[in-house]
């Protein structure tokens, strides 16, 4: 058994330490995950979170979200380099030895911060939440590999197998992880992620101004893709599908930016569709919401994901998720999920697969009423809310604050 250090009791309201390596939201999806789950925790009463965090780029929705609750937030200016701790896992540490969190959840892995972080909850008697973010899963873990077990024996492996729980946001991702030995299934928690759903009433007045927005015509059956435009993504896939998919005047918008932005026009001018496929670049704010509007369906076909978070947003909105049948969401969400989910599409992770599932995916899309295209943002609002994983999450460190002290 590891010694997880001196036990205290733990007071109400619970003071929620969260950290994190960076929080800009433009360097993927653990970002928005992590503000999510901050606001998630604050729907919650007897909670009080407090972010730690380098300090997000002036324009970043991140800045906004610090610029909104200041208080709420510690920020620094450098992290920590290779094995060497920085300023963020100093801030952390400060914070648990003077006694100012009664919890640590930690975001993500591979981070000198994060694990001196660790270490100092363990020493000062503080229980301490993990969650990956699918960094153990195997096809992650694989990728630099040595690296990534150098860490673990310097001291990451020690630290995670005395959190009081580690936390998956699916069953696959737990599944699928390379978990130390000696952390019990019952430590083995999973959490979906929390999504901030739109304020504004979604119909037919806000898709067509969504389609004003990116240039789109309005009659025209889009397929919008929302994320990195990063070889994991597959975009290259959607571009070749587009090309093969049969629906006249088909147009495909990707949403975001990264360093296959030259290949991929390079490879819609080879194939003939360049006019059919618009860039819509990095969107924020009220845009995510019009982007992922502005599609009859949006494709998620990437080589993994740890959630798919695009995905339910875009249920959010009415947009039709298609899904590769590889993605864990696709069975959450997909035809046979469960639970009255059945709210999305799934094909085979080939480009005649999506292809098809595009052509599939507007005709179903475009025969769906209001009310129809309402059940994916009523299946969000039940299980996925910021009130509703903010109760889990809630319930989870109630739980283990009981636990340490009985």
């Amino acid at each position: 058994m590891v010694d997880e250090g001196p036990v205290r009791p733990m007071p109400m309201p619970l003071r929620i330490g969260q950290l994190i390596e960076t929080v800009d939201v433009q360097g993927g999806g653990t970002s928005t995950a992590f503000l999510a789950v901050l606001a998630a925790l604050r729907t919650q009463p007897g909670l009080l979170p407090r972010g730690f965090a380098l300090r997000p780029a002036s324009g970043d929705p991140a800045d906004a979200d610090v610029r909104a609750s200041p208080a709420q937030w510690s920020l620094v200016d450098h992290r920590g380099t290779t094995l060497r701790t920085g300023e963020l896992g100093l801030a952390a540490a400060r914070a648990l030895r003077a006694g100012e969190l009664d919890i640590l959840h930690v975001h993500g892995l591979w981070c000198p911060d994060l694990l001196h972080a660790g270490r100092a909850a363990i020493r000062a008697g503080v229980p301490l939440v993990w969650q990956p973010h699918g960094m153990l899963v195997r096809e992650a873990y694989a990728q630099k590999r040595w690296k990534k077990e150098l860490f673990m024996a310097l001291g990451m492996r020690g630290v995670l197998r005395a959190a009081s729980a580690l936390v998956f946001v699916t069953g696959e991702e737990r599944d699928h992880s390379i978990i130390p030995a000696g952390i019990e299934r019952r430590r083995q928690q999973v959490v979906p992620l929390p999504v901030s759903m739109p304020g504004e009433s979604i119909g037919s007045a806000f898709r067509a101004r969504a389609r004003a927005r990116f240039g789109l015509p309005a009659s025209d059956p889009v397929i919008v893709f929302m994320g990195r435009l990063h070889h994991v993504k597959r975009v290259d896939m959607a571009i070749r599908a587009l090309a093969q998919a049969r629906t006249d005047r088909l147009r495909l918008l990707l949403i975001g930016g990264g360093e296959e932005e030259p290949k991929l026009r390079a490879l819609a001018a080879e194939l003939g569709v360049a006019d059919r496929v618009t860039f819509g670049g990095w969107v924020q704010g009220d845009d995510k919401w019009l982007a992922l509007a502005a599609g009859d369906v949006l494709t998620l076909n990437s080589v993994h994901e740890n959630f798919g978070y695009v995905a339910v947003e875009a249920l959010c909105v009415g947009t039709l998720p298609l899904l590769t049948r590889n993605l864990a969401i696709a069975r959450e969400i997909g035809p046979a999920a469960g639970g009255g989910a059945g709210v999305a599409e799934v094909s085979e992770p080939t480009i005649e697969a999506l292809a098809a599932g595009f052509d599939a995916g507007v005709a179903r899309a475009r025969s769906m009423t209001d009310e129809q295209r309402s059940n994916g943002r009523r299946y969000v609002e039940d299980r996925l809310s910021l009130n509703a994983i903010g109760t889990q999450l809630r319930s989870l460190y109630q739980d283990i604050c009981a636990a340490r002290r009985s």
